[in-house]
């Protein structure tokens, strides 16, 4: 079957999420901690009439934490949604948060649950142990759990990835989205970093038929290089 137009930029935009962060296999009864990002604009003082003609609000984004129960898993591709419940204060609160949103900076799974039902919706009207959801500990929910997450990014400006062969500007981008920003990174792959971004991606063993490695190895040292006689430079 012949995707439609819609179906394509979906999967576009799906892409340009997971570049950015990885959505990782959850289900209901599991107990995630969701990262949204949340717009505050801060206005200019009204009595300054200078300063609020001049100014423009301040926009900031923090990160805010949201850790719960999920309660259930609805929808496919791009409107695919997941509802969360955590007790507040004694209270019950539920939120349902689009899994391909880019307001959710990351989604971790603490927790794996045991129930047998896809929907739990039976949890709104229980307290206390009644509540209580049994952890998973089966070969699967091991499994899933030493599950690779990605690296943890250097800091420093990211390396033009794309000057290493076969990797365009997209792949770039999925790779920044596991945390490999840096040459020094790729050229200290070893073989368990070298199968587990080629399964993250499904690069189908690009990486060590195009020797990302080694071209890696090499573009860190011209890197080197080039910075040493700018440096003899500025003391000379």
């Amino acid at each position: 079957m012949t995707p439609t137009i819609i179906q394509e930029i979906e999967r576009d935009q799906m892409r340009a999420v997971t570049a950015q962060r990885m959505v990782p296999e959850f289900a209901p009864g599991d107990t995630v901690r969701v990262m949204v990002k949340v717009v505050e604009v801060a206005d200019a003082d009204p009595k300054d009439k200078r300063k609020a003609k001049a100014a423009e609000p301040k926009t900031t984004v923090r990160l805010q934490a949201y850790e719960g129960v999920v309660m259930a898993r609805s929808g496919s591709g791009l409107n695919e949604n997941f509802t969360v419940r955590k007790i507040s204060y004694g209270e019950g609160v539920e939120r349902v948060f689009p899994v391909y949103s880019p307001y959710i900076a990351s989604i971790e799974v603490l927790r794996r649950g045991k129930v047998r039902r896809a929907k739990l919706y039976y949890l709104r009207g229980r307290r206390g142990k009644s509540a209580r959801i049994f952890e998973r500990t089966d070969a699967r929910a091991k499994r899933l759990n030493a599950a690779f997450k990605g690296f943890k990014k250097p800091k420093g400006a990211p390396d033009d990835l794309t000057q290493i062969t076969t990797i365009s500007a997209e792949l770039a981008e999925r790779l920044s989205g596991l945390g490999v920003i840096k040459f020094e990174q790729i050229a200290n792959f070893s073989d368990d970093d070298i199968a587990n971004v080629d399964e993250a991606l499904g690069l189908e063993g690009r990486i060590e038929k195009d020797d990302w490695v080694g071209q890696a190895q090499r573009l860190r040292a011209e890197a080197t290089a080039a910075e040493v006689p700018a440096e003899d430079a500025a003391k000379a």
